[in-house]
C-alpha cells in the first residue's frame, strides 16, 4: 500500500478513528526529544477539543510548566519587574 493510498483511507475515517490513527504514528516516530514530543501532545489536545477557547490550554500548559504564583504571593508581594 502506498502512502498516497493510506492518506485516502484515513480521509474516509470518522474523526475519532482519525485521532486513534495520529496518536499511534506519532508515537512510533523515533528520535523525538521531550520537547517535541510536548508540543504534538499540545497540538493533538487543541485538535481533540476544538470547543475549548486557545487561553484555557494557555493556562493549562501555564500549569504543567510549573509558570505559576500562589494566590498569597500574588496578593502581598510587589512583581519583580515593578519598583
Amino acid at each position: 500500500m502506498t502512502a498516497n493510498e493510506i492518506i485516502q483511507e484515513a480521509d474516509n475515517l470518522p474523526k475519532a478513528e482519525k485521532l486513534q490513527v495520529i496518536h499511534h504514528l506519532l508515537g512510533a516516530v523515533e528520535g523525538a526529544d521531550a520537547g517535541q514530543q510536548k508540543a504534538v501532545e499540545r497540538l493533538l489536545r487543541r485538535l481533540e477539543n476544538p470547543d475549548i477557547p486557545e487561553a484555557m490550554f494557555r493556562a493549562m500548559e501555564d500549569i504543567e510548566d510549573g509558570r505559576t504564583v500562589d494566590m498569597e504571593t500574588a496578593l502581598h508581594e510587589k512583581p519583580p519587574w515593578r519598583p
